[in-house]
């Protein structure tokens, strides 16, 4: 009868420190590039929220043009959405869009110099930059303009309007009637 030397076959397999390192290092890795992605598209999708609220906002001042015959001044107070001059129909009338959104709000305006020029405008001065960028790269493709705020009500000069850009406007501008 022979019996086994104890300790030349009783080792156990295992895994050594230094492969659960490497896995844990290549599993955060991974992790990290997948929370990089999903910030990217969250981004993207508040920019195309934004891009929607403006095209809704369009619609509602033109509804307010058919029947009212001149564009209306709507812009978010930091309560509740005024309408200019008081007690003209506010947006609420026309639109869904009471609220607003997460660091921005949508409004309807018309030119300072010209009454028969209107656009829907965007006020993103509390937006995260990334989101800010998303909407840059849309910006071609919707003909979206770009100014910096100046106070309430806002109305600006329609000629020296530019591409919007992230680095250098806070006000998202949609041109509605030119």
């Amino acid at each position: 009868m022979s019996r086994k030397k104890p300790g030349i076959f009783s080792k156990k397999k295992g895994f050594t420190l230094v492969e659960l390192l490497v896995t844990v290092i290549i599993i955060g890795i991974l992790a990290g590039m997948l929370l990089l992605s999903a910030g990217a598209s969250t981004d993207s999708a508040k920019a195309a929220r934004i891009i929607a609220d403006l095209r809704n906002m369009k619609a509602a001042a033109l509804m307010y043009w058919a029947d009212n015959g001149s564009w209306p001044v709507w812009y978010y107070n930091g309560t509740a959405y005024t309408a200019m001059p008081p007690g003209s129909p506010g947006p609420e009338k026309y639109s869904d869009l009471t609220a607003k959104g997460e660091g921005y709000w949508v409004g309807a305006m018309r030119a300072s110099d010209d009454h028969s020029i209107a656009f829907s405008v965007a006020d993103l001065r509390e937006l995260d930059d990334g989101v800010k960028r998303s909407i840059e790269k849309q910006a071609d493709k919707v003909a979206l303009y770009g100014d910096t705020f100046s106070g309430m009500p806002y109305q600006p000069e329609m000629d020296k309007l530019e591409k919007f850009n992230a680095e250098k406007h806070d006000m998202l501008l949609w041109i509605i009637n030119k």
